[in-house]
């Protein structure tokens, strides 16, 4: 669009932008519709059927785009809305697969095994490569475990993405619901001990305005409990980088110096300014 209005405003091409052209952009500026989780259960389990685990309605249809049989659709105006997938005519050519983005299709393959469908998965973790027999974990759309199956092969794409194609066999309640692999073992992780450290007072809080710990353990310890009356007193977080580093730093000294945070009253975040002189605004020129 803007390229065909600069056209014609250098007199190079007097054709006006038709107006689906804007009725697309106006389509790609608008928010992803509700969420709604795919019907697993109206997903026929014969053949080999695509799982489109998309949840969202957003501009994006390279899944529909790609599938040569027509197998794969987005309703309505073939940009917006959830990829549907036929009951019927899916060939299992992992076009849909490779393509998409968000690594959001499987495929379930039916035919040697109903019970135990062939079940087909992107894989990017380029740094742990799978092989044939190794245990993966399954997952849902939500990254719950549904079962922990080994991999029974391997496929790496031909693609510049370099996708490693992954398949596993899976218990046919579940192999429509497969929606990806967990490979690292859950661990259980304590977090970091809450003491604060000690800093000194000649340390620098805020880099915008040079003011030091001192300066504000002082004023905490007179009894300031207001990190706008702190701001005031000492213009820390006046800065360009607005309040990004101080106030964490500041909170940090309030609980050294035994304060509770909910005593404290944050920041009230203000929009960035710059001091101007009345000659500016009197449109004023130098040393006039």
């Amino acid at each position: 669009v803007a390229g065909r209005e600069i056209a014609r405003h250098l007199g190079v091409d007097r054709e006006d932008v038709p107006a689906e052209w804007r009725q697309k952009a106006e389509i790609l500026k608008t928010h992803p519709g509700p969420s709604q989780k795919p019907d697993y259960d109206a997903i026929p389990e014969t053949g080999v059927q695509p799982v489109v685990h998309c949840t969202q309605e957003i501009p994006c249809n390279p899944c529909a785009s790609v599938c040569d049989e027509g197998v794969i659709a987005i309703p309505g105006d073939g940009l917006l809305g959830r990829p549907q997938a036929a009951d019927e005519g899916c060939k299992g050519c992992l076009k849909c697969l490779l393509i998409c983005p968000g690594l959001a299709i499987t495929l379930v393959d039916y035919r040697k095994d109903a019970e135990n469908p062939t079940v087909t998965l992107p894989y990017e973790v380029y740094n742990r490569p799978l092989t044939k027999g190794d245990l993966v974990r399954l997952t849902d759309i939500d990254g719950q475990v549904l079962a922990q199956v080994p991999v029974v092969g391997t496929a790496l794409s031909k693609a510049g993405r370099k996708t490693m194609i992954v398949r596993v066999k899976a218990p046919r309640a579940l192999a429509k619901r497969v929606a990806g692999l967990r490979i690292q073992a859950a661990m259980e992780e304590t977090g970091l001990q809450d003491v604060p450290v000690w800093v000194p007072d000649d340390a620098i809080v805020c880099r915008c305005e040079r003011v030091t710990v001192g300066e504000i353990r002082r004023l905490i310890r007179s009894g300031l409990r207001d990190l706008n009356q702190i701001k005031a007193i000492t213009r820390a977080g006046m800065g360009a980088c607005g309040y990004k580093t101080c106030e964490p730093l500041m909170l940090g000294l309030f609980r050294q110096e035994g304060v509770a945070l909910a005593d404290v009253t944050v920041n009230t975040p203000r929009p960035l300014f710059v001091e101007t002189p009345l000659a500016v605004l009197a449109g004023c020129e130098k040393d006039e």
